[in-house]
């Protein structure tokens, strides 16, 4: 009975993570994720400005649901590389920050000392990051420890992270709880679950310190170098985003579905459509909120993002005043437009009727009677179909 109330007390409790860590490029093992999220419950600052945390051996216990030795010979390990039967250690987390008077990123090591002394870890961690740990007030992310304890994969664990904070900040500029759409590229997804580093090359360390950095200049670098991992997009899904998803639909309170983004004939991003298991999506008959000029401004950088290679700035501005800057409609629409089978005399014009009438890659699917699932897919269309197509759009 004490085991149970001991595991319930530790478990069922949420923390606070800084937006900026969890969306930082940078790598990270799962036991060090895990270590951080069970010693936010029990923090301190010291004399150095570095937040401490301190977890006792039965706290370790019972989250890790370990009564053997060899959780502690893990903890041993993951604190003295010189143990470590992998190499793996705690103080490999590392972030990629901006540097305050460089136009660059640095690496900063998250974890700077750790000490697993009868029974006890203490952690102390970056004095620079304090900020970024402590007493936060803004920009950060409520997170289920229940959640963050049962999850195997490290890739999963920051995925969950990055989509929950995407998703809860979405839901608080639109007041609409149910569910939103959100793209990433292949390389920006790469490096924020740390599958990928900078490994100190300044070029493209220099090229994500800015703020919309080029993702394709960036994967043409490492695919130079060798330093770019799962190069061909079927392989980074199979290997890594579809255990992911797999996994986090499963043991989280999140649900995501998925789709490879393409551009051309190449998938370079994903599609992530999430939302939540006990949230009710808000009708339509409900109030459509109003956007401060932080949330435009907001949506616009994240459209930017995205379209930069098709639209001027002034271009996807004018697109979301058109739109009343509804991102998923804009995001919808300009799916659409890459997945049309012939040329486009006038990008912004037919955004423009897309989102008028409301048109996605389903309504290509429906024209086209495309078998069920199959995303993207487009070559049984006639080339009449899509003029006709065409003609319906740009009479609107």
């Amino acid at each position: 009975m004490k085991k149970s109330s001991e595991l319930s007390l530790i478990k069922n409790r949420d923390y606070k993570k800084s937006n900026e860590l969890i969306n930082a490029k940078g790598k990270g093992t799962i036991l060090s994720q895990k270590l951080f999220a069970l010693g936010m419950l029990h923090v301190t600052v010291d004399e150095t400005h570095s937040v401490v945390a301190t977890i006792a051996g039965k706290e370790l216990r019972a989250a890790f649901k370990s009564d053997s030795g060899s959780l502690y010979t893990h903890i041993e390990e993951a604190c003295d590389k010189s143990m470590s039967s992998t190499g793996a250690t705690i103080f490999d987390w590392q972030i990629l920050e901006k540097d305050p008077d460089k136009d660059s990123l640095v690496a900063r090591q998250v974890v700077t000392d750790a000490e697993f002394k009868d029974g006890t870890l203490k952690l102390r961690y970056n004095n620079k990051l304090t900020d970024k740990i402590i007493d936060l007030k803004t920009n950060y992310t409520i997170l289920s420890l229940s959640e963050t304890m049962s999850i195997k994969s490290v890739h999963t664990l920051k995925l969950h992270e990055i989509l929950k904070s995407a998703y809860d900040l979405e839901c608080a500029r639109t007041k609409d709880n149910g569910e939103h759409l959100f793209y990433f590229h292949n390389m920006d997804l790469k490096l924020r679950l740390g599958i990928v580093t900078a490994r100190g090359d300044r070029v493209v360390a220099k090229e994500l310190a800015k703020e919309y950095p080029d993702y394709e200049m960036i994967t043409e670098r490492l695919n130079k170098s060798g330093d770019n991992k799962y190069v061909e997009y079927k392989d980074f899904n199979k290997s890594v985003i579809k255990k992911a998803v797999d996994e986090l639909n499963k043991k989280t309170n999140l649900r995501v579905k998925y789709e490879g983004h393409k551009v051309g004939r190449l998938k370079v991003g994903i599609n992530f459509w999430v939302s939540k298991a006990d949230n009710k999506p808000t009708g339509k008959e409900s109030v459509k909120p109003v956007l401060s000029d932080k949330d435009k401004d907001a949506i616009l950088d994240d459209l930017y993002e995205v379209m930069h290679c098709d639209f001027k700035l002034a271009e996807i501005r004018e697109i979301c005043k058109h739109a009343d800057f509804d991102k998923t409609k804009i995001l919808n629409a300009y799916e659409y437009m890459h997945s049309y089978n012939s040329s486009i005399d006038i990008p912004i014009a037919f955004m423009k009727s897309a989102i008028s009438n409301e048109y996605s890659v389903e309504s290509l699917k429906k024209i086209t009677k495309v078998p069920k699932n199959a995303f993207n897919r487009f070559e049984q269309n006639t080339n009449e179909n899509f003029e006709l197509l065409e003609k319906q759009l740009l009479d609107n």
